[in-house]
């Protein structure tokens, strides 16, 4: 009797001290300010194309942009490029911030 006592009890450690799963987390990925940026700027023409703006993540149409190297687009975007204006028309954004927005748009391509 003590032997199936100290059996249950044992079973009863094994269970209870099992190796529980924790829940999977979800990891969310907080945006960058640079995604930020060309969501809330630059996203009208760059998600569709409109006058040739080359389209967020397109090899294609960024291949012959990203070889002028990230300082040419860094300007283009600051002082506006072809139908492209003067940082997407939003003059409120600092050189830096437009510098990340670029820096986003790479980093969609690569």
């Amino acid at each position: 009797m003590v032997k199936q006592i100290l059996f249950f009890l044992s079973l009863f450690f094994i269970v209870a001290c099992g190796d529980e799963k924790e829940p999977e987390k979800k990891i969310v990925k907080e945006p960058t300010k640079g995604e930020l940026i060309v969501k809330q700027n630059c996203k009208v023409c760059h998600a569709q194309g409109l006058n040739g703006a080359p389209i967020i993540g397109n090899k294609k149409m960024w291949g012959p942009r990203l070889v002028q190297g990230e300082k040419t687009l860094v300007t283009h975007a600051i002082n506006g490029y072809e139908l492209m204006p003067a940082k997407g028309g939003n003059t409120e954004l600092t050189d830096d911030e437009i510098a990340l927005a670029v820096k986003y748009f790479i980093s969609k391509v690569e």
